[in-house]
């Protein structure tokens, strides 16, 4: 029995679409059961929620001493969010999650001799002094430690004084290729997007960010209405990438842009991992505020501008050599600078231009080496 551990517990499309990929990865060379530990034990949503997309693999830590290995898999779950910078020695509730859902599985490993690897996440910053030393702890001891950006490795090596071997392999959702996506999830989003595929069909994702009370909200919202009118063949469609309350805010931003602008627009609130894989197949290009949403339109070849509201996300455009497609939410000043990004995503829409993606194979190779560190792992017990 092989544990995976991540980042899963918010029904989000980009954890779900990870335990995906190395779920797949973990068993196409055996037949080995897979469990999530701590399921049940540390949750947003009940295990039902996790059912729909995974329905046949074994869930919690009862299992745990029929454990073989236990892999980590992608995700940016060790650095703590912005608000916690700097507070070395409160122990706010965050350090307490983090404690509880990530560092038990791999002090059970170690209490065990169970081996097992990290791969494919980011690390850092970490402040909290407990923190970073159990943080050492289990960094230390993992077979294998792959981490999706360099400033991962800088960090692990200065910040926490780590001298071991360390691969930086990208992100793993990069390996997603149009042959994965299984051919009812196409099907669905071929019929759903059939009345509309002689229109430049631009994805609107997680639609909240354009309703939100701030400055910059407003700029977005009033920048995205500028462009929609300018254009008649440009047909939005607003989705979302979970299940907790988006499917009203998917609908709330497709009202607005019917009301504002007299124009049609498509609103499809989450579905599933492969059905919004598909979706983000089928556009001509793509406005995000999400991380993975991003990258698995560059793995796909589809255009896309980020409108970033977490810092681990404009790390990953540096990586594709794109930093100029992603700007902080936080440093939008004016709404020319949104009707500037948005037009350019009209621009290239549907543009098929090899350099406009000249690191994909580059990157989708490197990070394939999260794949086979993750076999190497497997090998070893099996």
């Amino acid at each position: 029995m092989i544990s995976l551990h991540g980042a899963y517990f918010g029904d989000n499309f980009g954890d779900l679409l990870l335990l995906e990929i190395f779920k797949n990865w973990v068993t196409e060379n055996n037949d080995c059961e897979v469990v999530l530990p701590m399921t049940g034990v540390v949750q947003k949503l009940p295990k039902e929620n996790l059912r729909k997309h995974f329905p046949h693999i074994a869930m919690g830590l009862k299992s745990f001493q029929e454990w073989q290995s236990v892999v980590y898999f992608g995700g940016g779950y060790f650095g703590e969010p912005d608000w916690a910078r700097g507070q070395k020695f409160k122990l706010h509730w965050w350090n307490r999650r983090f404690i509880k859902t990530h560092i038990l599985p791999a002090e059970l490993s170690i209490w065990k001799d169970i081996p097992y690897g990290i791969f494919g996440v980011e690390v850092g910053p970490i402040s909290n002094i407990l923190l970073r030393t159990e943080l050492k702890r289990i960094l230390n001891r993992a077979k294998f430690l792959s981490v999706r950006n360099v400033e991962s490795k800088q960090y692990i090596e200065n910040d926490l004084g780590i001298n071991r071997d360390i691969v930086v392999a990208p992100d793993a959702a990069l390996t997603i290729n149009k042959e994965d996506i299984p051919y009812q999830s196409i099907e669905d989003i071929d019929q759903f997007l059939k009345p509309y595929r002689d229109n430049i069909l631009l994805g609107i994702h997680a639609p909240g960010n354009f309703l939100g009370n701030t400055a910059q909200s407003q700029r977005m919202r009033e920048g995205l209405i500028t462009v929609l009118k300018s254009y008649s063949d440009v047909m939005p469609v607003v989705f979302s990438d979970n299940t907790l309350n988006r499917s009203v805010t998917c609908e709330e931003l497709a009202n607005l842009i019917k009301s504002t602008t007299g124009k049609e627009c498509l609103s499809l609130p989450f579905q599933g991992i492969w059905e919004t894989v598909a979706l983000i197949s089928r556009l001509s290009a793509l406005l995000t505020t999400k991380l993975h949403v991003g990258i698995v339109a560059y793995a796909l070849q589809v255009y896309c501008e980020s409108f970033a509201t977490h810092q681990k996300t404009p790390k990953f455009y540096r990586v594709i050599d794109c930093s100029e497609r992603c700007k902080m939410v936080n440093e939008i000043t004016s709404v020319d600078m949104v009707v500037e990004k948005i037009n350019r995503a009209v621009k290239f829409a549907n543009t098929v231009d090899p350099r406009l993606f000249m690191q994909w194979e580059t990157v989708r190779n490197e990070a394939l080496i999260n794949r086979d560190l993750v076999h190497k792992l497997i090998e070893k017990v099996y």
